[in-house]
C-alpha cells in the first residue's frame, strides 16, 4: 500500500495557501485552463523528487513577488505514514525533511515512486537527444541511486578532460596529461551506457505492450539506445571500444576541444512500425509514444521498487478518442495505484462508466473551490 493522503502548498504558483485530502484511487481536478490544475500535480510531483516537471528553476515555483514556498504532504507506505516537508528560500539550500528528519536530495528521489505525464513530454519524442537523454537519467535515478552518483562524477571527469582539451592544445605533454582523465571517463561512463542500455530494452518491451493495447497489434512500437562508441553486451566490449574511440578521435578532438565520444553524446531512438517517430508520426502517435513510456516507466517502478507509483497526468484526453479514454482508465484501475489527472471538459460519463471510487475537485484561481466522491483512505 502506497499512496499521498493530503497536501499542502502554500505560497506555490498561485496558490496562497491549501490544504487537500485524497482518496487513494483516482483523483481529478477539473476547471478552465490557467486555474491551477496543473500546479497541483507539479507539487506533488516536487514533493517526491525535489524537482518541476515543467522548469529547471526553482525560483519559478514561488508565487509571483515572493521568494519563497513551502510544500508538506503525508505518504501512506507500507503502513507507515511518512510527512514530508520541502522548504525553499531563493539562494538559500533546499531543506528537505521526512518526519522531522533532513534527507539528502539525491536520496529522496528514491524514496516515493511517481511517474508524470504532460503536453510537455512530447518534447521526448519530437525534441533534440539531450531531452531524451534527460529523460532515461532521471527515471533510471529514481530506483538505481548509483546511476545518480555516476551521473555526477562523469559531469566532473567530462568538464575537466574538456578543459584540458581547450587549455592545452599546443602542450608537448597533454597525452600524458589526458591519459589518466581518459580511463576515469570510460570506466564511469561504460557504468551509464549499461545501465542505460538496461532500461531502454525494459522499457521498450513495457512501452509495446500498452501501445498495442492503445493502438492495436497492427501498430509496433521500438525503442534502440543509440550509443556513440557502439552497444555491446558485455561492459568490457564497451570499455575497450570506449577507449579506442578517444585515442583515435583525439586529433579532432583537439581541435574541437570538447570530447567527442560518450553517454553525454547518445541517443534513443523512438520509432512506430519502422519509422523514428521524431520525423514520421502525427501529432496523436507522438502524443500516444510519448504516453506509452510514461506508462512503461510505471510498470519498471512498480517491479524494481514493490510499489505501485502515484501516477500524475496532466491533460491526458485532450486528443484521445473515447475507446483510448476508457482503456487507459481500465489501465490505471488495474494497475492499483493511486492518480491524479487534470482535465478541461466535463468526465462524467466517462468516469460513471469506468470508475466506483473517485474524487472530483473543482479548481479556480489557485484554489479548490468545490469536492465531490470520497475518501477511499
Amino acid at each position: 500500500m502506497y499512496y499521498l493522503t493530503n497536501l499542502i502548498l502554500k505560497q506555490f504558483r498561485n496558490y496562497e495557501s491549501q490544504y487537500v485530502e485524497f482518496n487513494r484511487g483516482l483523483n481529478i481536478f477539473v476547471g478552465s485552463n490557467a486555474q491551477g490544475k496543473t500546479n497541483i500535480l507539479e507539487a506533488i510531483y516536487y514533493l517526491s523528487v525535489t524537482r518541476s516537471f515543467r522548469t529547471r528553476r526553482d525560483q519559478e515555483l514561488t508565487q509571483i513577488g515572493n521568494q519563497l514556498f513551502f510544500l508538506k504532504g503525508v505518504f501512506l507506505k507500507e503502513e507507515f505514514y511518512h510527512v514530508v516537508q520541502i522548504s525553499y528560500q531563493r539562494n538559500s539550500p533546499l531543506k528537505i525533511l521526512s518526519n522531522n528528519e533532513k534527507v539528502e536530495r539525491f536520496l529522496h528521489i528514491q524514496r516515493f515512486p511517481v511517474v508524470v505525464f504532460s503536453p510537455d513530454d512530447l518534447m521526448i519524442i519530437r525534441d533534440s537527444p539531450a531531452i531524451r537523454r534527460r529523460f532515461l537519467n532521471l527515471e533510471i535515478s529514481k530506483f538505481k541511486g548509483t546511476y545518480f552518483q555516476n551521473l555526477k562524477e562523469y559531469q566532473r571527469v567530462l568538464l575537466q578532460r574538456n578543459r584540458l582539451l581547450k587549455e592545452n592544445r599546443y602542450n608537448s605533454h597533454l597525452n600524458k596529461m589526458l591519459d589518466p582523465w581518459d580511463q576515469a571517463l570510460v570506466n564511469v561512463g561504460t557504468k551509464i551506457i549499461h545501465d542505460r542500455i538496461e532500461m531502454v530494452e525494459d522499457l521498450g518491451k513495457k512501452a509495446q505492450f500498452f501501445f498495442n493495447q492503445m493502438y492495436g497489434e497492427k501498430a509496433n512500437l521500438t525503442l534502440n539506445y543509440r550509443c556513440s562508441v557502439g552497444c555491446f553486451e558485455q561492459p568490457d566490449e564497451t570499455r575497450t571500444k570506449f577507449h579506442g574511440a578517444l585515442s583515435e578521435g583525439r586529433r579532432i578532438e583537439l581541435k574541437r576541444g570538447s570530447t567527442m565520444y560518450g553517454p553525454h553524446l547518445d541517443d534513443l531512438k523512438i520509432a512506430i512500425n519502422g519509422n523514428n517517430t521524431r520525423y514520421y508520426s502525427s501529432q496523436g502517435q507522438k502524443r500516444a509514444a510519448a504516453l506509452s513510456l510514461k506508462m512503461a516507466e510505471a510498470m519498471i517502478l512498480k517491479e524494481k521498487t514493490g510499489l505501485n507509483p502515484v501516477i500524475l497526468l496532466d491533460d491526458v484526453f485532450s486528443e484521445f478518442d473515447r475507446v483510448r479514454k476508457e482503456y487507459l482508465l481500465l489501465f490505471l484501475k488495474e494497475n492499483g495505484g493511486q492518480c491524479f489527472l487534470t482535465s478541461a471538459v466535463d468526465i462524467d460519463d466517462l468516469l460513471k462508466k469506468t470508475e466506483k471510487d473517485y474524487k472530483v475537485m473543482a479548481v479556480e484561481q489557485g484554489r479548490i473551490v468545490s469536492e465531490t466522491g470520497g475518501l477511499s483512505c
